[in-house]
C-alpha cells in the first residue's frame, strides 16, 4: 500500500482508516513541540482526523 503522507510504498499502519508507512508514523510519534516540523505534523493530524470523522458521519454502504 502507499503511504498517504509521503506516497512511498512501505510497510506501515492503518490509522483512522488511512495507511501510513512506519517512517512517517515514527516521525509523527516522536515530533516535539520544539521541532521545526511540529506545525506540519499538527496539521497532518487534523487532516487525518477530518478524514476519519467524515467517514464515520457519512458511511458508504
Amino acid at each position: 500500500m502507499y503511504c498517504k503522507v509521503c506516497g512511498d510504498e512501505n510497510e506501515g499502519y492503518r490509522i483512522f482508516g488511512i495507511y501510513m508507512c512506519k517512517r512517517c508514523f515514527n516521525k509523527l510519534e516522536t515530533v516535539s513541540i520544539d521541532d521545526e516540523d511540529y506545525d506540519e505534523y499538527k496539521n497532518l493530524i487534523r487532516i487525518l482526523l477530518s478524514y476519519y470523522i467524515s467517514k464515520e458521519l457519512n458511511p458508504v454502504n
